[in-house]
């Protein structure tokens, strides 16, 4: 603790430095397949002072059986009642795979096409902003760059005029931007989470580490090309290993089920945890999450950048409480004032 509280003061000392920023925004994602905000659940954005969320509309992957594009878990929007006082910025998810087999123009446009129509429909949900956001989340490589960045172009040409789209930037991507390119779009959200190996059973914690993050931070870029937001994780997973491999992630922790081999089988979120199954329960503690915010108030943030928080579920007003939030962002701002 004593360290945030030395953040802290440096912030304060330093909080005559005149700066342009503005204060950092909390937003949501949210990534499930049904979207209906509770009356709780609008209170809980009310009180962090959320205005934004980002909802995932449509997945977009191959088909497992002839390898066709496919769109896949699509949206259903169950209540519109809860998005009247919020920004709503639709989301396509795309798989880099997809990427690789967009080989001619005449597909590419196609699939610009439904995606952009996808993201329009969704657009007419929430309050109006000035200048809406679409956004298109993909973990390309340096091989799919210029694939991808062809697909932006061509998603633009079927948006309406004085939209704003933008684009996910994960770590790699921000730090050689040389390499992976830029997404030719008018933001970028940088994804600061994930920064582990899913897939390996002697991972500690592959949503979040600080030693992992940092060395992505260090020497990148001192300013990025582009506007950029921060997405911070706000969420914690139960990792199932079954015969060395990844089998199953079932979403939040449970203080019930252990950590290691399971000696007895259970019942799980529907699955059967069966004996011999490796367990491995990673979560975001309120000091992991603050630990995240500091090393984004030092990454090349767009002056009115957001803070988004993945992701909005039924554990989070529990997990990470609306005064967890506000801190968070307010730490955030702190460091960028003392900077």
């Amino acid at each position: 603790m004593w360290k945030f509280a030395s953040i802290i003061t440096l912030a304060l000392l330093f909080g005559c430095v005149r700066r342009s920023q503005e204060s950092l925004k909390p937003a949501f994602y949210c990534w499930q397949t049904t979207l209906g905000l509770s009356g709780a659940m609008s209170d809980y954005l009310a009180s962090t002072g959320c205005k934004k969320i980002y909802v995932k509309v449509l997945d977009v992957g191959l088909d497992p059986a002839d390898g066709s594009i496919v769109p896949y878990s699509q949206l259903t929007v169950a209540d519109t009642a809860g998005l009247s006082q919020l920004e709503v910025v639709p989301v396509v998810f795309i798989t880099n795979e997809t990427i690789r087999r967009l080989t001619d123009d005449e597909k590419t446009g196609w699939l610009a096409e439904k995606i952009a129509g996808a993201l329009v429909r969704a657009g007419s949900a929430g309050a109006r902003a000035q200048n809406p956001e679409f956004q298109v989340d993909c973990d390309w490589t340096q091989g799919t760059r210029e694939a991808f960045f062809r697909l932006l172009e061509k998603i633009r040409g079927h948006l309406p005029h004085g939209v704003l789209l933008s684009a996910t930037i994960r770590l790699h991507q921000y730090k050689f931007p040389d390499q992976t390119g830029v997404p030719p779009t008018d933001r970028g959200m940088l994804m600061l989470y994930n920064t582990g190996d899913i897939d390996a059973p002697d991972e500690t914690n592959s949503i979040f580490k600080p030693e992992d993050a940092k060395k992505y931070l260090k020497g990148a870029p001192a300013t990025y090309p582009l506007p950029l937001d921060v997405a911070l994780p706000a969420f914690s997973w139960t990792l199932v290993f079954r015969d060395g491999e990844l089998w199953k992630i079932l979403p939040g922790h449970d203080d019930h089920l252990p950590t290691g081999i399971l000696e007895r089988g259970t019942f799980q979120n529907g699955h059967y945890l069966r004996p011999g199954d490796f367990l491995r329960q990673e979560v975001v503690s309120p000091e992991l999450l603050r630990e995240s915010a500091l090393l984004a108030a030092g990454a090349s943030l767009a002056d009115d950048a957001t803070i988004a928080f993945f992701h909005l579920d039924n554990h989070t007003p529990r997990a990470f409480p609306a005064p967890l939030i506000r801190s968070v962002c307010q730490l955030a701002d702190s460091v960028r004032t003392a900077q």
